[in-house]
């Protein structure tokens, strides 16, 4: 018997190993997350996307509780009362052949219970139709917020995804300079050991190499900045690990054209849309208040049913209950509140005013970060052009300047003004490669395809 328990058991732990290592993977994506892996994870991990879904699900639940109070109400209400001094009233002795005397008399029972019942359903009500449309666009109003939530939160990861991958391939070109430096190094240590090289030279070329040195541990540490920042927009903690695809610079340097924006490019955005919502809310709103001006009407109808006894009796079945039911109408109108609904119209249509305004000013806005994020990338766009050529320029510089100072022609000062050009140039790509893709999401986010565009990367 232990030796068929103990193959079982080594199928059993191999088996979750394989689970495990497959949650890993799904978890972890092999070469590191894409932009739409971080989005993706935000969508579901993410606190303020969440409480923008949770707020959704109560906007969907205010609604079931407006068309809740069009249905029939049912309420029971009962007691149960021990009188312990019976009030005493005073009547005429004449009822008793006494004149001119009053003679005390107690009514009721020291005990007595009532139980009763009431449904309540409304006829007609004015403002019913336009509370439940300004409930169901206010799930619409919420909805969009938790598209702008997520609009919001896929903006900010990609710049700090973005900001991330350029300062990790600023990493990488420090390290490939580094190397570069260190042979160099490594050759005028053999040369000064020779003799053919002065020591201020071996000095000069080792200070650069100290430089470099100090560049990649700086970015080291805004790398770690930089994740974290990625990471809490995500909502990932902090004490995972996160990974990300490097940034391949000859891939993504081909800069395309930004495509044509729809003309009215401004309806997608979720703010706009909220905008449109509530000024439709407002005016149901108005409506709502001028329709106090009409009475409304309801139906209910009751039964109950009490007893009293000299001693606490109630659950001996041979003692009577007494019963009593009504059905009847209810008339609910107030012709004249003080002018409060008259004011409050006018209230109302000054809102609607606002919103409006707003809307022009939200279009007008929407217009001109547009035309801002369209500027600013296709100047970028040619400053890239220009910072490729740099670089290209740079690097035939210093391998002419390498191979010169070999022979001896050019001096360690210009081999290292050669270097220091060709890291000028790279670090100024990794600049303009930053803003050039901040342009392309100011484009995207102020036409309102922000989730859309960083999804597919």
């Amino acid at each position: 018997m232990k030796g068929i328990k103990q193959p079982v058991r080594m199928l059993l732990l191999l088996t979750l190993s394989v689970l495990t290592t497959l949650a890993s993977a799904q978890t972890a994506p092999p070469g590191g997350y894409t932009l739409a892996q971080c989005v993706e994870y935000a969508r579901a991990n993410n606190p303020s996307i969440k409480i923008a879904r949770v707020n959704e699900q109560i906007s969907l639940a205010q609604t079931q509780q407006v068309i809740g109070r069009n249905l029939p109400q049912v309420s029971v209400s009962g007691s149960v009362l021990d009188n312990v001094k019976i009030p005493v009233q005073l009547l005429p002795g004449e009822f008793f052949g006494q004149p001119g005397t009053f003679l005390p008399v107690q009514f009721g029972t020291q005990y007595s219970s009532t139980l009763t019942g009431r449904v309540d359903q409304k006829l007609f009500d004015p403002s019913f139709g336009l509370a439940l449309k300004a409930a169901k666009i206010s799930t619409q109003v919420q909805a969009q917020a938790t598209l702008q939530a997520e609009q919001t939160q896929a903006y900010n990861i990609a710049r700090a995804y973005y900001q991330t991958l350029v300062i990790d391939l600023q990493k990488r070109l420090t390290i490939r300079n580094l190397n570069s430096s260190d042979t160099l190094l490594q050759q005028e240590q053999v040369r000064l050991k020779n003799g053919t090289t002065r020591e201020i030279d071996f000095g000069r070329i080792q200070l650069n190499r100290n430089n470099l040195q100090s560049q990649l541990e700086q970015a080291n540490r805004n790398y770690e900045q930089a994740i974290n920042q990625l990471k809490f927009q995500m909502g990932m903690p902090l004490s995972e690990t996160l990974a990300i695809q490097p940034l391949e610079v000859e891939k993504e340097l081909a800069v395309n054209e930004l495509p044509m924006a729809n003309s009215r490019f401004f309806e997608n955005r979720p703010d706009f849309r909220q905008l449109v919502l509530n000024t439709q809310l407002q005016d149901l709103n108005r409506q709502s208040n001028n329709r106090g001006y009409y009475p409304s009407l309801g139906l209910y109808g009751t039964y109950a049913t009490n007893a009293q006894r000299q001693t606490f009796s109630f659950f001996d079945g041979s003692l009577p209950w007494f019963k009593s039911s009504t059905i009847g109408l209810t008339l609910n109108w107030t012709p004249f509140d003080g002018n409060q609904r008259r004011y409050r119209d006018k209230e109302n249509r000054l809102n609607l005013e606002t919103l409006r305004l707003q809307q022009i000013l939200s279009r007008e806005s929407a217009q001109l970060d547009l035309s801002n994020a369209q500027v600013s990338y296709q100047n970028l766009a040619t400053e890239i052009q220009r910072e490729r050529d740099n670089i290209e320029l740079a690097r035939k510089i210093l391998s002419v300047t390498e191979l010169e100072y070999r022979e001896g022609i050019a001096t360690s000062v210009t081999l290292i003004d050669a270097k220091d050009a060709l890291t000028t140039a790279q670090n100024n790509l990794a600049n303009k490669l930053i803003s050039l893709y901040q342009s392309r999401l100011d484009y995207e986010n102020s036409q309102g395809t922000i989730l859309q565009y960083v999804t597919q990367k």
